[in-house]
C-alpha cells in the first residue's frame, strides 16, 4: 500500500504511551491510560539542518550557499554553521549558532532548494518520546519498581501471545538464524534479551541528550533517558528513564526460558541501534542513519555490524511528511529485501499525518487492545496497513528511576509496543523463506491479517501457514497444505537453490524417495542395513540404502525378482498402484474386503493391487479424479504424493 505525503513539516514523537511495573501480584488489570493522550509540542525549534549538495563542495563553496539561503530566508542563525556529519547517503549535518522556529527552519530549506547545487535540504527535526499525561511524581517514582527476579514465567500474563497464536506458530518458525534491528533508546542489560543481542552502536550525536557523556560511540546500551528541565528543549520538563528500547526488543525476541518473558520470534538475535537519548529524543538523521547501519550499508565513521538486520523495527512517529533522509534510509534497507515495522502513532488522528507511518516501505502499525478493538490513542485510517497488541504489554524493563538498576518486567501502552510484535512476525516468515522480498513479507503478512472494523489485525499463526518454506511452492496452489505438512513434519525438506529451498511439486517421485519418507514418516525408527543389500541393483553405500532396506524388512517392498537376483529399481517412478500397495502395507495390511464393483472406472476388480487402491478409496486416502478414474499406471508427483502421506498420517 502506498502512502501518500503531506505538506512537509515534521515534528516526531516517539510512539510509547505508558510504562507501568507490575507488581508482586500480578494484578489482573493494570492502570489504563486515559483516553486523552499528551504528545510533545508539535512546534519544537531545530539546531540543524540537513543538506545534500548535487555534486560534491569545497567548504567555502557551501558556506557560501549557506549564507545566501540563509540572507534570503531571514534566518541569521545560518549564516555561520558547524558541519557535524555526513549521512549514509552523503548529505551534510550542519548545526546553527541557535536553534530556530520551525516556519523559519522550513523557509530556510526552501531558500536552500533554490540553489542548483543542491539536491534537497530539510530540518534535522527532534525524534522523542510521549509520556503518559498527568502522571505526578508518585506515578514516576513507581516505575520499573518491582523486579523481574520476583516472577518467573511471566508469560501466563501476556496476553498477546495466544492472541496472535505465536506458540502454535513455533511449531513453524522460532527466528532461529534472524536478526531483528531496533532503532530505539538502547537496550538495558536483562537477562531476557543479553543472550540475543549481538551488537549494536550508539548513534546519538548531540552529547547534551546523550545522558552517557560523549556523542557517538561503541556503546549501545540504554543509559536511561531521564532528564532534567530544559536540557531536551526549550521548557521541557524532567524526567524519568522509560526504558523504551528494552521494552520493544522484548516483545520482538525476549529468549524462551524460566525467566520474565518471551518475545515473537524468541530465537531471533537483536541488534542494537541507539537513536534516541534524554526524553527519548535525537535527531533525524540519527534515525536515519541507524537504519542505513541496520540494513549493512556504510555509515561514515562506524564499522559494520557482523551481521545485518533481517528485520527493522521503528517504534517512533513524529507529525508531518516522511524526511527525505529518512526516506532514503527506509529504501536502501527494504531494497535489500529487509522489511521495515514501524508504529502509526498515539494522537488518535489519521496515520497519514504521522512519519514513519506515512513513508513508502514500511509496514505501519496501529495498536489493538485486548478485545480485538482498535486503541482509543491509536492513529488510523488507510496509512495503517495492520493493527497488533499494544494494549496493556508485558515486556523487558528495569527499576532505575535514572541509570539503570535491576532488570524487571512491566507494562506499557501504544503502537510502540503493537510495532515489535509485526517486526518478530516478519522474522519468523523470512526464516520459513528468506528469499522473499520486503513487498512479498509484507503481502503475505496483510493477506494472512484477522478483518475487524479498522482494517487488518495481526495474526502470526496464519503468517506463518501463509508463508511457504519452498521458493517454488506459493500459498494458495493445489495441495499447498500438503507440501507445507510434509516440510513441518520433517518428512522432506526439499532441495537447496541459492539461499532458499525448492520442492519440485510436479517432478515425479522415484521408488528410493519413496522409501526415504516412508522411513521418516515411521519416525526414523532405529535400523541396522544389512552388510549385504537384499536387492542385486541398491549398493550398500548409495544413497537411501538405508531406507530401502528397511523396507525390505519391513514387507513394505521386497522388489523384483529377476531370475536368481532380486531388484528393487531405486531410480524408477512410482506408479499409483504400486502407492496403494506400500500405503496398505505400511498401515499394517489391515483386515479389508474389497468391494466386488470397482470404484474406480478405469481399475478392474481382477487386476493387480485392486484390493490396495479400493482400500484408498474406502479410507479416503484417494479418491481418485472427477471423472471417476484412479489412473493406475501414472506416476506419483511430489505434490500429490505429498497429499497421499498427510491423510495417511492422519488415519493412521
Amino acid at each position: 500500500m502506498k502512502k501518500h505525503r503531506i505538506p512537509p513539516f515534521a515534528i516526531v514523537g516517539a510512539a510509547l504511551l505508558v510504562a507501568l511495573p507490575t507488581n508482586g501480584a500480578f494484578a489482573e488489570e493494570a492502570p489504563a491510560p486515559p483516553d486523552a493522550v499528551q504528545t510533545a509540542p508539535e512546534n519544537l525549534p531545530t539546531d540543524r539542518m540537513i543538506v545534500k549538495y548535487a555534486a560534491p563542495l569545497g567548504d567555502a563553496q557551501k558556506q557560501e550557499i549557506l549564507g545566501t539561503a540563509a540572507e534570503q530566508a531571514d534566518v541569521p542563525e545560518a549564516e555561520d554553521t558547524t558541519e557535524l556529519k555526513t549521512t549514509a547517503d552523503g548529505a551534510d549535518v550542519v548545526e546553527l549558532t541557535d536553534a530556530v522556529s520551525p516556519d523559519d527552519a522550513a523557509d530556510l530549506a526552501q531558500e536552500l532548494e533554490q540553489d542548483p547545487a543542491v539536491a534537497y535540504a530539510e530540518p534535522d527535526q527532534l525524534v522523542f518520546t510521549a509520556q503518559i499525561p498527568g502522571m505526578d511524581d508518585q506515578a514516576q517514582e513507581q516505575l520499573g519498581s518491582a523486579a523481574a527476579a520476583a516472577y518467573d514465567a511471566d508469560a501466563p500474563y501476556m496476553w498477546a501471545l495466544n492472541s496472535l497464536g505465536a506458540p502454535r506458530a513455533w511449531d513453524t518458525a522460532t527466528g532461529r538464524g534472524m536478526t531483528i534491528g531496533v532503532v530505539d533508546t538502547g537496550f538495558a542489560n536483562h537477562p531476557d534479551l543479553d543472550l540475543n543481542v549481538i551488537g549494536g552502536w550508539d548513534f546519538v550525536s548531540s552529547p547534551s541528550l546523550s545522558n552517557d557523556g560523549n556523542g557517538r560511540d561503541s556503546d549501545a546500551r540504554d543509559p536511561g533517558t531521564h532528564s532534567v528541565y530544559g536540557q531536551c528543549w526549550a521548557g521541557s520538563p524532567a524526567s524519568k528513564s522509560i526504558w523504551h528500547g528494552t521494552h520493544v526488543a522484548g516483545t520482538a525476541a525476549a529468549r524462551r526460558d524460566a525467566y520474565g518473558v518471551v518475545g515473537i520470534a524468541p530465537d531471533a538475535t537483536l541488534l542494537n541501534a541507539r537513536a534516541l537519548g534524554a526524553c527519548g529524543t535525537g535527531y533525524v538523521s540519527d534515525m536515519a542513519d541507524s537504519v542505513t547501519w541496520l540494513a549493512g550499508a556504510p555509515v561514515a565513521g562506524v564499522p559494520a555490524a557482523r551481521k545485518r538486520a533481517d528485520v527493522i523495527n521503528m517504534s517512533l512517529s513524529m507529525y508531518g511528511s516522511c524526511p527525505v533522509t529518512l526516506q532514503n534510509a527506509i529504501n536502501t534497507a527494504w531494497n535489500r529485501g529487509i522489511p521495515v515495522a514501524v508504529a502509526a502513532g498515539n494522537n488518535g488522528q489519521p496515520a497519514i499525518n504521522y512519519a514513519p507511518g506515512n513513508c513508502y516501505n514500511v509496514v505501519t502499525v496501529g495498536a489493538v487492545t485486548s478485545d480485538r478493538t482498535r486503541a482509543s490513542y491509536s492513529n488510523h485510517g488507510a496509512a495503517v496497513d495492520i493493527y497488533a497488541p499494544g494494549h496493556h504489554i508485558l515486556s523487558a524493563g528495569n527499576t532505575g528511576t535514572k541509570g539503570p538498576v535491576a532488570p524487571n518486567s512491566r507494562y506499557d501502552y501504544g503502537t510502540s509496543m503493537a510495532s515489535p510484535h509485526v517486526a518478530g512476525t516478519l522474522a519468523l516468515m523470512k526464516q520459513k523463506n528468506p528469499s522473499f522480498s520486503s513487498n512479498q513479507l509484507k503481502d503475505l503478512l496483510l493477506t494472512s491479517g484477522d478483518p475487524f472494523a479498522s482494517g487488518k489485525t495481526l495474526n502470526t499463526h496464519d503468517a506463518l501457514y501463509i508463508t511457504s518454506a519452498f521458493k517454488d511452492v506459493y500459498w494458495g496452489r493445489t495441495f499447498y497444505n500438503e507440501i507445507a505438512w510434509m516440510h513441518s513434519s520433517g518428512i522432506s525438506k526439499g532441495w537447496a537453490s541459492g539461499n532458499t529451498r525448492v520442492y519440485k511439486p510436479v517432478q515425479s517421485i522415484t521408488r528410493d524417495q519413496m522409501a526415504a519418507f516412508l522411513y521418516r514418516m515411521a519416525g526414523s525408527p532405529a535400523y541396522t542395513p544389512p552388510k549385504v543389500s537384499p536387492f542385486a541393483d541398491v549398493a550398500t553405500g548409495q544413497g537411501f540404502y538405508k531406507e530401502m532396506a528397511w523396507m525390505h524388512a519391513k514387507g513394505i517392498s521386497t522388489g523384483w525378482v529377476d531370475g536368481r537376483t532380486r531388484l528393487y529399481k531405486p531410480g524408477q517412478a512410482i506408479s499409483r498402484d504400486q502407492m496403494a500397495a506400500f500405503l496398505y502395507r505400511m498401515a499394517g495390511k489391515p483386515a479389508y474386503s474389497a468391494p466386488s464393483t470397482s470404484p474406480f472406472a478405469d481399475v478392474s476388480t481382477r487386476q493387480g493391487f485392486y484390493k490396495e487402491m479400493a482400500w484408498m478409496h474406502g479410507t479416503g486416502i484417494s479418491k481418485g479424479w472427477d471423472d471417476g478414474t484412479y489412473r493406475p499406471g501414472a506416476a506419483v508427483s511430489r505434490d500429490v504424493m505429498a497429499a497421499f502421506l498427510q491423510r495417511f498420517d492422519q488415519k493412521f
